[in-house]
């Protein structure tokens, strides 16, 4: 019996110790340098953009615009009736900001380069 447990254990062994599975590494292609470096003539190197508010209130007041963490971006004195201009730079990645005014808020959604607002 000791004897066949001592095959089993050494046959075990050698089974499960024989099997490694093949590993293929291939070429190293990272650039050593920035004349290696291969970018697209298409890709925007711009980390941020800039955007057009054109705001207008009934009332004079602060106008606070916020993104959707309560990051104030900009803040402006509107004067009742008159369109306040504001150029807005906010990062890339930014899809939606907020414009607080007077107790009102508005989800303003980025999608054109210039927007209106009416408050």
């Amino acid at each position: 019996m000791k004897k066949i447990t001592l095959i089993a254990i050494i046959l075990f062994t050698v089974v499960f110790t024989s099997c490694k599975k093949d590993r293929f590494i291939g070429p190293d292609t990272t650039p050593e340098n920035m004349e290696q470096l291969t970018v697209p003539t298409s890709f925007d190197w711009k980390t941020t953009k800039d955007v057009q508010l054109t705001l207008t209130a009934n009332s004079s007041g602060i106008v606070e615009v916020t993104n959707s963490q309560g990051v104030v971006y900009q803040k402006a004195f509107l004067t009742q009736s008159q369109p306040y201009t504001m150029k807005l730079t906010v990062p890339v990645y930014e899809k939606n900001v907020k414009a607080k005014f007077m107790g009102q808020e508005q989800d303003i959604e980025l999608s054109a380069n210039n927007l209106i607002i009416n408050f």
